[in-house]
């Protein structure tokens, strides 16, 4: 009581001695702000600071599927995460309020004969003569960062480290959490830069040396660097507090764990799950992460059966009933760790089955058991593991690329894998004795009724546990009887509420989900029938025509027996499948033989996985000698011992290859010898031919584009450009009038590489010479090129057969509004450095007109449209400029052309070429004349004066 007396009777002193105005800059009024600052206003903010933090990281409810944040302010970034609770809003407003109200800016009264004294020029330098005001400045900065304000907590931060530079143990505070919140925004670079700032000899106090090593932990962390992070981790947990020691511990061990240390991540997890103040979850979570740093190497194999037990007893506590899916995986871990693959298993599987949360600890289990499979060679099995992990995986996960890679590969290869095992199955019943064969399929029948009553079963118990629930909540469980239940709702999972093809985790659900219900299958039309080719015929016939199905009143006993054939319950729908005749069992085993192939194929090229690979193109060869796909598999096998270093392996497949298709191009490649020197020259050597070839295609020379089109398929028969130069040097055919050669290459490029880039249009003018219509050559090959190209992307309206000038005219209109195009090939003139180069020119040359660009692309040829003329008039002056203009950019290699509007939609909307609209009609013809060429497009529009267009 005397002290608080006495408190009042001194502030009652230095109010009547220097009043409350900040304007005033004298002791005792500096002492009296800083007085009210503390007691007065920050007082409350600071209180409600610390119990809003207390609370937040209490109930801040942890995410352990991924890293813990070092805070859970973290969290706020990311809007996928747990959000913390707790509103720090009224410590900012205490805390601006203390600045805006109680700040002393005034400089005060000069004291005469101290202007040498170093101290003194320091104390008149100040920004702030507060003394406390600096702890307001660090509170709202404190408290910006806690409400996820991260860069204008950075910015408050910077403020107080530049304009409180008297008082070093603020600046070092302040650098450190600019470097937090820094780090809490992603910007590592500049977080390191500050705490590289900050001098040890600053930190003086444990706070101090806590938010430090914090930092240093943190950075360390967002550079995925774990054996830095360790160090400053643990220190910073161990004089951490409360909810936040365990919290940091638990980060420590997942530290450790992703840096190789698995016995101080395993000491790590022990100390959380002995801690009598962590939460349930995190003592739980910790037990189980701790079954991840088990191993024989660890400890003995009796204190890993010990944790089995430990586990299994878990699963009878009724509180761990919504994480039977994490006891499980821990339990498959440790059997790993035990060296029992099958146990580990059998334990994935139940985790998967056990899990009520379908979530990421789900496709951690399924991911584990995947990766089981995997490491089998058991793709079958894998590919659904993989596909179900990969819908319940937030972005986030580590490595979540290379397992969507993996499953995607999976995707691919479960196709044909699924198509060998089907087909083989299959065979071999039909090869049964009836009575083994009818055996066979009884037991798959009764397999299938057990699995449909134990899911029936199953479904019954959740729908009974559910309607329990409803009751305890007091709400009327309503169910209906007799009815098959309802397709079950997509929900998203993620929280993303972008468009479903935009949502990765949700397309990835609706793939599982198809797995589910249908299995792998190939994407094509009538997926779901058997006999595609007798339904794609049905499908093109006339339903008017189709005749009414009298089965069931005419043919009782047919009508039962189909619907036996479709029900799995009876015998008769396996028969059914069995190839029973020669054409059936033909079919079967070209199904296997494509299958063995293409999955060889993607081991090989896709996972690098070539014993495996090797395996099934043995049995290929073995099984089925005479097979099509020899001359690729050959191929394949040569470069694949050749890679392994297997010279006389290769060499042998090489002599194979060229003896056995010694016709073939790549059969005659690999006769030599030198072929795999060939091979690796040919990705660096191809695009240089290919550029010669081009070059010497538009000097006209015409030889020698055949003579680097016959080196590149002579000894380049497998290169992926090779379609290029058949297409090249079929055109050179084409400039010559030699149709009939003309129309061969453009066959053999069609049939040979319907896949190419340039087969669509290939076909379009193939089918268009067949039906007779004359190759207009002009002798000249870039003509030829770019002036035949039609004007579409559709490749369906590139390989229609109509005629192209079939009932479309042009206008001709010279009045109209008109375009200048400007024509080129894209291999040649680069499109943006023209549009650069034409719109400098329009912005040099005319001050009041603006002309719209509009940059199109169709194949190979480039077209830049210039609009905004009145007429032809118009448009033929500004060409005349431009062509006469050094300074314009427009090289020999441009052809322009002036077009009327209306007349360049219908050249478009058509998809028809320039030769179409030059090639039109005589009286066009020769009112046109060969706008492609500079001087006689000059004489065509004459030397008018263009200052009506400036």
């Amino acid at each position: 009581m005397m002290k608080l007396l006495l408190w009042i009777m001194a502030i009652a002193v230095l109010l009547a001695a220097g009043g409350c105005s900040t304007r005033k800059n004298t002791a005792a009024n500096r002492q009296y702000q800083s007085f009210i600052t503390r007691y007065n206003i920050l007082f409350n903010g600071d209180e409600h600071y610390r119990q809003t933090l207390a609370d937040m990281e209490r109930s801040y409810d942890d995410d352990f599927t991924r890293l813990l944040p070092v805070h859970p302010a973290e969290a706020r970034r990311d809007p996928k995460a747990p959000q913390p609770q707790g509103d720090f809003g009224r410590s900012i407003e205490k805390a601006q309020k203390a600045i805006r109200v109680r700040s002393i800016k005034k400089k005060p009264r000069r004291q005469a004969g101290r202007r040498s004294d170093p101290e003194y020029r320091k104390w008149m330098q100040r920004e702030e003569y507060n003394p406390y005001l600096h702890n307001a400045w660090m509170l709202l900065g404190r408290s910006r960062y806690m409400n996820g304000e991260f860069l204008p907590a950075a910015t408050t931060f910077m403020y107080v480290a530049n304009h409180f530079q008297w008082l070093p143990q603020t600046v070092a505070e302040a650098r450190i959490w600019q470097a937090r919140s820094y780090l809490a925004e992603g910007w590592t670079g500049e977080a390191e830069a500050t705490l590289g700032r900050v001098r040890e000899s600053d930190l003086t106090s444990d706070e101090l040396r806590h938010q430090y090593a914090l930092a240093q932990a943190e950075a360390a962390i967002a550079r995925r660097d774990w054996q830095s992070a360790a160090a400053p981790l643990r220190q910073a947990a161990a004089t951490a507090k409360g909810a936040q020691k365990t919290r940091l511990t638990y980060l420590l061990g997942q530290v450790m764990l992703a840096g190789g240390d698995k016995a101080g991540a395993a000491e790590a997890f022990r100390r959380v799950e002995k801690s009598s103040s962590a939460a349930y979850p995190m003592r739980f979570n910790a037990r189980i992460r701790r079954s991840e740093t088990t191993g024989l190497d660890a400890m003995s194999a009796d204190r890993l059966r010990n944790e089995l037990k430990a586990l299994g007893r878990m699963t009878s506590y009724g509180r761990n009933a919504r994480y039977l899916d994490q006891i499980h995986y821990a339990a498959g871990n440790i059997h790993i760790a035990l060296g029992d693959t099958a146990m580990a298993m059998h334990s994935y599987a139940l985790a998967a089955e056990k899990s009520e949360r379908r979530g990421v600890d789900m496709a951690l289990a399924r991911l584990a058991l995947g990766r089981l499979y995997f490491e089998r060679a058991d793709y079958d099995h894998a590919q659904p593991c993989y596909a179900e992990a990969v819908a319940l995986l937030p972005e986030t996960f580590e490595g979540i690329r290379q397992i969507r890679d993996r499953s995607d590969v999976l995707d691919e290869l479960a196709v044909y894998s699924r198509t060998v095992s089907l087909n083989d199955s299959l065979l071999r019943l039909a090869d049964m004795p009836e009575t083994d064969r009818l055996k066979a399929i009884d037991a798959i029948i009764e397999r299938l009724r057990r699995e449909e009553q134990a899911k029936a079963e199953e479904e019954e118990r959740q729908q009974r546990e559910a309607e329990a629930a409803d009751n305890s909540a007091g709400i009327a469980a309503s169910t209906t009887s007799g009815n098959a239940s309802a397709p079950t709702a997509f929900t998203r999972q993620s929280g993303d509420g972008s468009w479903y093809f935009y949502n990765r985790q949700a397309i990835e659900a609706g793939r599982a989900e198809f797995r589910r219900r249908w299995g792998t299958r190939k994407p094509e039309d009538n997926w779901r029938r058997s006999d595609k080719a007798a339904y794609a015929a049905i499908d093109d016939t006339d339903t008017n025509d189709a005749k009414p199905d009298t089965t069931a009143t005419d043919d009782p006993q047919g009508a039962q027996s189909a619907t036996a054939a479709s029900d799995p319950h009876e015998r008769a729908y396996y028969l059914a499948q069995i190839p029973a005749d020669s054409l059936s069992r033909k079919k079967a085993h070209d199904a296997i033989q494509e299958g063995l192939f293409n999955m060889g194929l993607i081991l090989k090229d896709k996972l690098d996985d070539y014993t495996e690979a090797r395996r099934h193109w043995d049995r290929l060869l073995r099984q089925y000698p005479d097979n099509i796909y020899r001359p690729e598999l050959y191929h394949n096998l040569y470069l694949m011992a050749a890679r392994m270093g297997d010279n006389a392996e290769a060499e042998r497949w090489r002599l194979l290859m060229a003896g056995e298709f010694a016709d073939t191009p790549l059969g005659k490649a690999m006769a030599n010898p030198d072929y795999l020197r060939d091979l690796k020259e040919m990705h660096s050597r191809q695009e240089q031919l290919y550029a010669a070839a081009y070059e010497a295609y538009l000097a006209n020379d015409n030889d020698s584009v055949r003579s680097a089109a016959e080196y590149a398929r002579t000894h380049y028969p497998t290169s992926q450009i090779l379609p290029k130069f058949l297409f090249i040097d079929a055109l050179t055919y084409a400039t010559q009038g030699d149709a009939g050669e003309f129309r061969s290459r453009l066959k053999h490029l069609v049939e040979t590489y319907p896949q190419a880039d340039m087969a669509p249009l290939a076909a379009g003018w193939l089918r268009e010479s067949l039906k007779g219509r004359k190759i207009n050559s002009s002798g000249t090959n870039v003509r030829g090129m770019i002036w035949a190209t039609r004007l579409t992307n559709d490749s369906t309206m590139l390989a229609a057969a109509t005629d192209s000038l079939s009932g479309i005219s042009f206008e001709r209109d010279a009045d109209a509004p008109h375009l200048v195009v400007l024509a080129f090939a894209v291999d040649t003139i680069n499109p943006n450095i023209l549009l650069y180069n034409v719109a400098r020119y329009n912005f040099a040359t005319f001050a009041v007109r603006d002309f719209d660009l509009e940059p199109m692309q169709f194949g190979p040829l480039g077209l830049l449209a210039v609009k905004g003329f009145a007429d032809r008039a118009e448009a033929s002056r500004y060409l005349t400029m431009m062509l006469a203009d050094p300074e314009s950019g427009i090289t020999p290699e441009v052809r322009p052309i002036v077009i009327s509007q209306p007349d360049f939609t219908r050249l478009i909307g058509a998809g028809l070429s320039l030769d179409d609209y030059l090639n039109g009609g005589e009286e066009e013809r020769g009112e046109l004349g060969e706008l492609g060429e500079r001087s006689e497009l000059s004489e065509e529009i004459g030397s008018e004066g263009a200052s009506t267009m400036r």
